[in-house]
């Protein structure tokens, strides 16, 4: 957690491209948020057609109405500044990547709660509440 999947006609990123985006949706998100970074995964799904993937709660479906969509999940608790921030950052950030006009990418991020959700076997902490060890895995990945 937090988890963001990157949905995409199909063959219409390179690899170059998606791990650009990977890296830019960690960087957006711990930018703003201050999480942990090994927190935050991508997930890239193509599809042949836009217009619906089932939803992050998995309870329905999620309709959008552009060529590319960026679905997040986090962990609850943050201000709607904060979350609209991370998604306009990821947003702009996908359109400097692709090259896609900022028409055809929308996205949206929901939240649950943190207590509901395991990371490595440990119930996550609310927001700004992580101790310093789970920073540790952060350091390794700096060096």
């Amino acid at each position: 957690m937090p988890y963001y999947r990157v949905i995409t006609p199909k063959n219409a990123l390179s690899y170059e491209q998606r791990q650009k985006i990977a890296l830019g949706v960690t960087d957006v998100h711990c930018d703003i948020s201050a999480a942990p970074r090994n927190f935050v995964h991508t997930e890239f799904l193509e599809l042949d057609e836009s217009g619906s993937i089932p939803d992050n709660r998995g309870r329905g479906i999620k309709p959008f109405d552009t060529k590319y969509y960026i679905a997040g999940r986090n962990r609850a608790g943050r201000t709607d500044d904060t979350i609209s921030r991370i998604l306009n950052g990821m947003l702009e950030m996908f359109c400097d990547i692709t090259g896609v006009d900022a028409n055809e990418v929308s996205g949206d991020i929901i939240e649950g709660k943190a207590s509901w959700t395991m990371e490595g076997g440990h119930i996550l902490p609310e927001p700004g509440e992580e101790p310093p060890s789970w920073y540790e895995a952060d350091k390794v990945l700096a060096n």
